[in-house]
């Protein structure tokens, strides 16, 4: 008995161990399939885990966040290695937005990614996520905003920013949304917001506001003042950048401000040129900790990364090494003007106006490395990845620099490439960059106001590329706002955007290496504001009565446009497009309706063979689409005696 016992329990436990390996095998299984919650948002592909996160920033009229149509929107994408966890860094993701379409024939995700990477595509996105904007500032208080991408040549011009007088530096917050431009005439500082190009705040200043400074970490943007005034407080304000207001004034001395930081966002340093000192300060106190004397005038300063000191190059030709005191003090015998470090922090470039000589320092030794001979007043540096790029105002040539060079022995090669027709000019030099590199970090854009043009640079060509015409105005520094995806965090990738029109649609990622292809889906409500603003509930009839029509022979195709305010389609659309086509999508034309009074709109129309024809409208200033209304069918046929 006590046997058939323990047989029955050693059963029981067989069957609860088999049932428990089934469910955990099951689990193995699926540990790379999402749950069905995440199914929408979360992949694991080539051993990565992607999430998908998108939601709107909350505004006055979405305080909700809901997902609507012309609201701004953050997007955000977590890879990490599915068996672990790991963050994924250094990847440069693609991303497109594009509205599903019913009637498309079901097409692979890899096959749409590709067709966006062909010239001529066969499906064309709402949003690319992976464009930038090349911003001018100009000589008339006012800021252009170029879009690159849709080929060179000729005015690409997006927007036009207006400023209350003309800027002398700018700063641009880490996450590109918000621009700041001092405009010292004024007496301001203009916060522009870069999703809808305008200026949305003013801060207003007793003294006059030149140089800005953005620390690191972005939480507080500096100010330098100057004041003619002996009796008024001269230093520099800090601004808190989330609250828009002044924290604290900090009074440092006299004269022109350059900045420094250290790249903890932990420490300050601040130039006082009339004064001939530096001050240093403890960002978490906002208060001086030090001040120290500059043989000379202090003229620019530079935090190098590798060696955690600052560089200071005096008018005198003297470079300090500064980590709490001067440590170091290298001779360079000739007045100097720029200083620059790469990005590692290895190389500092210090150039002087006077000599047309730049001095490379080496930072892991403390050492001049390097004097070579460049253009004529050398003014300004800018860094790629291989290259450094010095801009002067009195020649049209750009000088470069192999960065990979400076480790070895002898002379330095230097390659150059005319940055326009003629020099930029000293007079309109400005304390921001006329030389800027593009995010692709082989490319840089130059302004060169002379030419009243900006110029684009790929690294192996002779000449620039291409260049962007600035309808007139004289562009005197250059901006690149980075609309791409980037990495804001280890394995967290990130961009912004305003929301498309209403509709389900695919957001399409592509990674490099390894290679992914993946389509999200995401849906886009229609915003209430927008269908009143936009007339977005405009509906269609077509007036042709008779579905079949006689080939070769005119036949006018009326479209009725139907909305609640019919004051205002009755006769102003000029945008109404007609595409015509033949089954199976054969001899297409697109044409524009013309306005016959009542909010009715006409076309003609001959056809040439018989056949099914489709009819489609769009409007985008009535905010539709081919896709959103109805299509009118009719048949060609052979008349009498034909």
């Amino acid at each position: 008995m006590k046997k058939k016992i323990y047989w029955s329990l050693a059963l029981l436990l067989i069957v609860v161990a088999s049932i428990f390996w089934v469910f955990k095998a099951k689990e193995l299984v699926l540990i790379d399939k999402p749950t069905e919650n995440q199914a929408s948002n979360l992949i694991i592909k080539e051993g990565l885990s992607i999430a998908m996160a998108i939601d709107s920033i909350s505004t006055d009229k979405n305080p909700a966040q809901n997902l609507l149509e012309g609201q701004p929107a953050h997007l955000q994408f977590t890879i990490q290695q599915a068996a672990n966890k790991q963050p994924i860094k250094g990847l440069h993701p693609s991303v497109w937005l594009e509205r599903e379409n019913p009637e498309e024939k079901a097409v692979s995700c890899k096959d749409r990614i590709s067709s966006y990477l062909q010239t001529q595509m066969t499906f064309k996105p709402e949003i690319s996520l992976n464009s930038y904007f090349v911003l001018a500032m100009n000589n008339n208080a006012s800021i252009s905003v170029i879009d690159p991408i849709n080929g060179f040549g000729g005015s690409k011009l997006m927007a036009r920013i207006k400023l209350n007088s003309a800027g002398e530096d700018w700063a641009l917050s880490k996450d590109h949304k918000k621009l700041y431009v001092s405009t010292p005439l004024t007496h301001q500082v203009a916060v522009v917001d870069t999703q809808t190009w305008t200026v949305i705040n003013v801060l207003p200043f007793d003294a006059t506001p030149t140089r800005l400074a953005l620390q690191p970490d972005g939480k507080y943007l500096w100010v330098g003042l100057e004041t003619l005034d002996e009796k008024s407080p001269m230093g520099v304000s800090v601004i808190d950048t989330e609250k828009m207001a002044v924290t604290q004034l900090l009074v440092t001395g006299a004269g022109h401000h350059e900045f420094a930081f250290s790249d903890d966002s932990r420490t300050a340093y601040v130039s006082n040129k009339n004064d001939q000192s530096i001050a240093i300060i403890d960002i978490e106190q906002l208060s001086i900790k030090q001040t120290l004397k500059s043989p000379a005038p202090p003229i620019a300063l530079a935090f190098s990364t590798l060696s955690k000191s600052v560089y200071v190059a005096a008018e005198n030709g003297n470079l300090l090494v500064i980590n709490s005191t001067v440590n170091t003090t290298l001779d360079t015998g000739s007045p100097l003007k720029t200083l620059r470090f790469t990005a590692d922090g290895r190389w500092g470039f210090a150039l002087s106006q006077t000599a047309n000589k730049v001095f490379i320092i080496d930072s892991s030794l403390n050492r001049l490395a390097h004097t070579v001979d460049v253009g004529n007043a050398p003014d300004q540096i800018a860094f790629t990845d291989h290259f450094a790029y010095i801009r002067s105002t009195g020649s049209e040539i750009v000088h470069m620099i192999q960065l990979d060079s400076l480790d070895k022995e002898g002379t330095v090669p230097v390659t150059t490439f005319p940055a326009g027709q003629a020099a930029p000019d000293q007079d309109n030099a400005l304390l921001t960059d006329a030389i800027v590199p593009t995010p692709e970090r082989n490319a840089v854009v130059v302004a060169n106001p002379a030419d009243k043009t900006v110029y684009y640079y790929m690294e192996g060509m002779a000449a620039p590329m291409g260049n962007f015409e600035n309808q007139g105005l004289k562009p005197m520094a250059v901006m690149i706002v980075n609309r791409s995806v980037q990495e804001t965090a280890a394995g967290i990738y990130t961009s912004s955007t305003q929301l498309p029109p209403a509709g389900n649609y695919n957001v399409s990622i592509l990674l490099d290496n390894p290679s992914v292809y993946h389509c999200f889906n995401t849906q886009i409500a229609p915003n209430p504001e927008l269908v009143k603003q936009s007339g977005q509930a405009v509906t269609v009839d077509y007036l042709l009565t008779n579905k079949e029509v006689p080939v070769g022979i005119s036949v006018p195709i009326q479209i009725k446009l139907n909305h609640p305010d019919q004051e205002r389609i009755k006769d102003s659309v000029k945008d109404l497009q007609v595409l015509i086509f033949r089954i199976p999508g054969q001899g297409q034309r697109r044409m524009i309706a013309k306005a016959q009074g009542n909010s009715i709109y006409q076309v003609e129309i001959t056809p040439e063979e018989t056949g099914v024809y489709q009819v489609f409208v769009q409007s985008p200033t009535l905010n539709f689409t081919f896709h959103d209304q109805p299509i009118l069918t009719f048949r060609a046929v052979k008349g009498a005696g034909q």
